[in-house]
């Protein structure tokens, strides 16, 4: 009787950890890090690059999902290679409004841009 007693208990437990709802990612990653990874191959062109992160951000859209930290930075950083100041200034005032913890670094980036001049 203890014996069974136990195997219900313990059937009971694995039943109630595997029926748990999966959960949902915080932000979306999709093909982020591929596209982080082509600005390092030098044969991948910015206008390129530039057309992937903006899927990026429509399917990240799409899907009612946050952008992953650093992706309107990485964007702002192919528009600023391309020579287009405002877009750049654009993705890294967005990048410091959603992750504050970039202000720092986006200010950096600001200054760098406007000083592009």
């Amino acid at each position: 009787m203890k014996k069974t007693m136990m195997l219900v208990v313990l059937s009971a437990m694995l039943t109630a950890c595997a029926t748990q709802e999966p959960k949902l990612a915080l932000y979306h990653w999709g093909e982020y890090q591929n596209l982080q990874y082509q600005s390092f191959d030098e044969t991948a062109q910015v206008s390129e690059q530039i057309g992937g992160m903006e899927r990026y951000f429509q399917e990240a859209s799409n899907k009612n999902m946050k952008p992953a930290p650093g992706a309107h930075a990485h964007l702002g950083m192919l528009y600023a290679k391309s020579g287009n100041s405002a877009m750049a200034k654009e993705q890294f005032e967005l990048e410091r409004k959603l992750f504050p913890e970039a202000n720092q670094y986006m200010s950096f980036m600001l200054k760098n841009v406007e000083g592009e001049k």
